[in-house]
């Protein structure tokens, strides 16, 4: 999956499908937008008004609503998220924001995935390792603790493997 469609942008958006610029969102772009988005607001009070003002808090409005109502298509955003990240900082963001999100929302949707991904990719067990349990199911924790197991560990001040 390279894209996400139009009209599920739009929808998720509460937006009219003929504001957004033609074709489907190129996850990669998406991931690229959030990760300037979570990096400008890094260190801002959650409860500040000035968060939803910024150019790109659509971003985070959509990963947000793609967590809670497309599972697969943020799986995709949190993958691109992560193998776009610059430093563990980027990953730790990924990690305790959709990445945990998701988890604690879709677990048993998506545990598979993820542990398909994470077989394959250092960089992917990287950010699960960044992910707290205590929004996610037991038996997915369980699941998760598995998947990113051998490391590298964030908390650890492990280096962060190549994307």
């Amino acid at each position: 999956m390279t894209g996400i469609p139009r009209p599920l942008v739009a929808n998720l958006l509460g937006v009219d499908e003929s504001t957004l610029p033609p074709g489907d969102l190129p996850v990669d772009r998406l991931a690229a937008h959030l990760l300037a988005y979570l990096r400008d607001t890094a260190d801002d009070d959650p409860s500040e008004s000035s968060l939803r003002a910024h150019p790109k808090a659509w971003a985070y409005a959509l990963t947000d609503a793609l967590c809670a109502n497309a599972p697969e298509h943020a799986l995709t955003l949190v993958q691109a998220a992560v193998a776009q990240a610059a430093a563990p900082d980027d990953v730790a963001m990924i990690a305790a924001g959709p990445l945990e999100d998701l988890l604690a929302r879709h677990g048993a949707d998506v545990i598979a995935m993820i542990e398909t991904l994470a077989k394959g990719s250092a960089r992917m067990r990287f950010a699960l390792s960044g992910v707290w349990p205590e929004q996610v199911n037991p038996m997915v924790w369980a699941r998760v603790e598995a998947a990113r197991a051998p490391g590298p560990e964030l908390d650890a001040g492990d280096a962060m493997p190549p994307a």
